[in-house]
């Protein structure tokens, strides 16, 4: 059948087609956009951010006028180290999102994040200023407080010109363990959660002892012993089983000083960390050619009768990779460490019995120093991030990452009270290794926020 359309009918279906032609060509270049922001995202995640630079800078050529692009690209500078470029990109983008506050607050808050990596506090802590006054989320408010120092509140322990670290709680949480090297070599000590030191426990002129841990009975420590080869304190985060290490155990009665060995030097071994029930004890060796972790059980060794024949250390990882930096779940039946096989050092869990291999905590960035509380319900580490090291707490089902502290210079070597209402930390903020007491029972408040931020 042939229909003939007049003229005037004719305009219409043409402008009817040329709107839905218009009206597509919108939708894909809407479509487009969105694809170019997901994509950018994409290689932020990933830890790409060179592969999102291009079509993040031609996206914003052609709408120059869109906050999101400008945020995104704000983050891609920054971690390309373009501080300067990220400045005027997150500027804009919270000028743009004037009309939505929450949208604003992402950008200012990523700004002050940006300002802080080129060491510009004043700029950092004005915009800061501004957020705050504009908010009452607690989520933001305690993001601020995160970005502007610790979580909770903090004191510091030690003081002096002298190097403290190593730092672990007794069973009883009345005392804290740790080396020092106020002397010429570095030996172990005990203080109160005062400060207060009670007793000096090591005396080896000619070795670093380091890594203390409290065996069933509190009388004993158990710890790492090298010899010294100069007046230097190290304060190894992550060994390498690439690197001779020249270290073995010793086990010390906390009030006659008797000593005796358990390890020698020639065993490599590091970062003794005992299990809840005190009578084992796990750690990392390069014994058998790369770093690996073994275990020794002491449930049947009389201690004040021990010789090294006494305990045979137990092989847990076989791998071609540094498996390193143990430590216990409350349980005694797990274990999570450190391991460098995805490049990058990374947390990862394992039964005991070496079965069971897990990764805690897929990311791009370095981790060390893991310890899980008493409850198991929460692990606390050190995460290298934007050159800055850092102590964070994720719950024990991976999720709920957050920093607790922010401070000039890092953070390291966590361990938590047997009660779980303390962590116990070694930080340079004060230009010397000293240890600190953070307390869970106080979280810094809006006021001293306020605070801070003057």
């Amino acid at each position: 059948m042939i229909v003939n359309l007049s003229w005037e009918t004719s305009l219409k279906v043409l402008g009817f087609v040329l709107c839905s032609t218009l009206l597509a060509a919108l939708v894909i270049g809407c479509q487009d956009d969105k694809a170019i922001l997901t994509e950018s995202e994409k290689h932020l995640d990933a830890g790409t951010p060179q592969a999102a630079v291009d079509g993040l800078e031609a996206f914003i050529e052609t709408a120059p006028e869109e906050p999101k692009a400008r945020l995104l690209l704000g983050k891609v500078y920054n971690e390309l180290g373009r501080h300067t470029d990220a400045v005027e990109q997150l500027r804009k983008a919270s000028q743009l999102y004037a009309a939505q506050p929450e949208a604003r607050t992402v950008a200012r808050l990523e700004l002050a994040r940006t300002y802080f990596r080129f060491g510009d506090r004043t700029s950092a802590f004005r915009v800061l200023r501004l957020v705050q006054r504009s908010t009452s989320d607690p989520k933001v408010l305690r993001e601020i407080i995160g970005l502007v120092g610790d979580s909770y509140r903090t004191k510091q322990l030690t003081d002096g010109d002298s190097d403290n670290y190593s730092p672990t709680f007794s069973p009883d949480g009345t005392q804290i363990a740790f080396s020092s090297f106020r002397t010429d070599n570095s030996e172990l000590y005990l203080m109160d959660l005062n400060g207060r030191i009670r007793r000096r426990v090591t005396f080896t002129t000619d070795f670093n002892d380091s890594s203390p841990a409290f065996l069933t009975t509190p009388n004993y420590l158990f710890y790492s012993s090298e010899p010294k080869s100069s007046r230097e304190v190290k304060v190894v985060i992550q060994s390498s089983g690439s690197t001779p290490i020249y270290a073995g155990f010793n086990l010390t009665h906390i009030h006659s000083k008797t000593t005796q060995a358990v390890l020698p030097v020639s065993f490599g071994a590091r970062v003794p960390r005992t299990s809840p029930a005190g009578n084992q004890v796990v750690y990392e060796s390069n014994a058998d050619g790369n770093l690996e972790l073994y275990l020794l059980d002491l449930a049947e060794v009389d201690l004040a009768q021990f010789t090294p024949e006494d305990v045979e250390p137990k092989r847990i990882t076989f791998n071609e990779i540094d498996d390193g930096s143990p430590t216990f779940f409350p349980d005694g039946k797990r274990l999570m460490f450190v391991s460098s096989r995805n490049e990058v050092n990374q947390l990862y869990t394992i039964d005991v019995d070496g079965q069971n291999e897990a990764h805690f905590n897929p990311n791009r960035y370095d981790c060390y120093n893991p310890t899980v509380s008493p409850d198991g319900k929460t692990v606390a580490y050190v995460s290298a991030r934007g050159d800055d090291w850092e102590i964070y707490l994720i719950d024990a089902d991976g999720k709920n990452e957050r920093r607790i502290t922010n401070d000039i210079g890092i953070s390291i070597q966590p361990a938590f009270s047997p009660d779980g209402r303390h962590l116990v930390f070694v930080s340079d903020r004060s230009d010397t290794f000293h240890i600190y007491l953070m307390s869970f029972d106080e979280p810094v408040t809006s006021e001293d926020l306020a605070k801070r931020l003057q």
